[in-house]
């Protein structure tokens, strides 16, 4: 019978090529483990996505779920990587031992650590009351068809809600313990056709450019919706592409498109957000075509609250440090798990080389972080 510790149960994992939506075996990995400790394994699959949902129900209490992915994103440019990213080379860089692979910081490293504090908690205390849970998804880098969003549903179908969940993502900065991640803040792309008239360079009285009418509207775009507040940065918004022209010099194109996107804390909504881009487009009397995507809504756990006061008290007591309470950064699939009315929060290991060549972490942080894992836990059912 395989037994692993959080290193080698990470190198399990990132010796398998799993880019989004593959899971190639990881979850049965993990499942395998969770079910010698009488966890029950259900999987859900849908549009080629893989989801492993673990539970283990001992009694009335407080109920707690671990939420992660076992997919990873592309490896790139294979030649500046320092070792095969499949391989995991243990190496030196900054005089600490680090495990290099694909998926070892975001978030193998968090899967491993997660599942064997469930297991060594379960198994040192077989009478706890109350209810634990892991939940994990091979499409979390991609667009989520099929994941998290889809668990979510049925578990909100069947009342089968956690009262916590702690996201075992990358939270950390510049050591593990420092950072964290409360909230996260919302997501909203934008794809807008601003609208002239073609024609010749050479007749300007007879055309409209696109390319002029679209400035005013971005320069409105680019103009600050809020200043933030004690829970999250402010709003912010960038262009993310834009395309105009059929190539010819001599040609004033008929439209512009521009791609954009907005992270927006809890004093915007999609609909407030949409409604200042109406108004600015009336304002300037342009004919536009407007689609939205919705990608998720800001979401943020109290720092009073019993999950963010358990895992900085299992932090200090591990590695001495007092974390940072941070919403700053992009989405986790937490957005889709707050919703459901459940305290959210992300913690894991550093994040300085997640989705770069020689992904990275500490193989000490490893051990580390299934502690603090295990600590909260003991705080929570004990």
């Amino acid at each position: 019978m395989q037994t692993y510790d959080p290193l080698s149960l990470t190198i399990e994992l990132c010796k398998r090529r799993s880019v989004t939506p593959k899971d190639e075996g990881c979850q049965e990995v993990i499942a395998s483990l969770l079910e010698r400790q009488g966890f029950n394994i259900e999987y859900f699959e849908k549009d080629g996505t893989k989801n492993i949902y673990a539970t283990l129900k001992n009694g009335a209490g407080p109920s707690l779920m671990f939420l992660g992915h076992t997919d990873v994103v592309p490896e790139g440019d294979l030649l500046k990587w320092d070792c095969d990213p499949y391989a995991c080379v243990i190496k030196d860089y900054d005089g600490r031992p680090h495990l290099v692979a694909r998926g070892s910081a975001d978030m193998k490293g968090g899967d491993a650590c997660m599942t064997l504090a469930l297991c060594d908690f379960v198994k040192e205390h077989k009478d706890f009351k109350g209810s634990l849970s892991l939940l994990l998804t091979s499409n979390e880098e991609g667009d989520a068809k099929g994941g998290v969003p889809y668990v979510a549903q049925i578990l909100k179908e069947r009342n089968d809600i956690p009262d916590m969940c702690i996201v075992g993502e990358p939270s950390s900065s510049q050591v593990l313990g420092d950072t964290i991640k409360v909230g996260r803040r919302g997501s909203m792309t934008a794809h807008i056709t601003v609208h002239g008239v073609q024609g010749h360079v050479a007749y300007p009285e007879l055309v409209k450019n696109p390319v002029a009418l679209a400035n005013p509207l971005i320069e409105k775009l680019l103009e600050p919706l809020d200043e933030g507040n004690a829970l999250f940065p402010p709003s912010s918004f960038q262009i993310t592409n834009i395309k105009a022209g059929t190539g010819a010099e001599n040609v004033v194109p008929g439209s512009l498109y521009f791609m954009c996107n907005w992270r927006f804390n809890n004093m915007q909504s999609p609909q407030s957000i949409q409604n200042t881009v109406s108004s600015y487009i009336k304002s300037l009397n342009l004919e536009c075509d407007v689609e939205y995507v919705v990608n998720g809504l800001p979401f943020a756990c109290d720092a009073d609250s019993t999950l963010t006061q358990c895992v900085e008290a299992s932090i200090q007591e591990i590695t001495g440090l007092k974390a940072t309470l941070s919403s700053a950064g992009g989405t986790s699939d937490g957005r889709f798990i707050a919703p459901l009315g459940t305290s959210v929060l992300e913690f894991g290991v550093c994040n300085g080389t997640i989705h770069k060549v020689n992904e990275r972490v500490a193989t000490e942080d490893l051990y580390t972080l299934k502690q603090i894992y295990q600590r909260c836990l003991e705080k929570l059912f004990l």
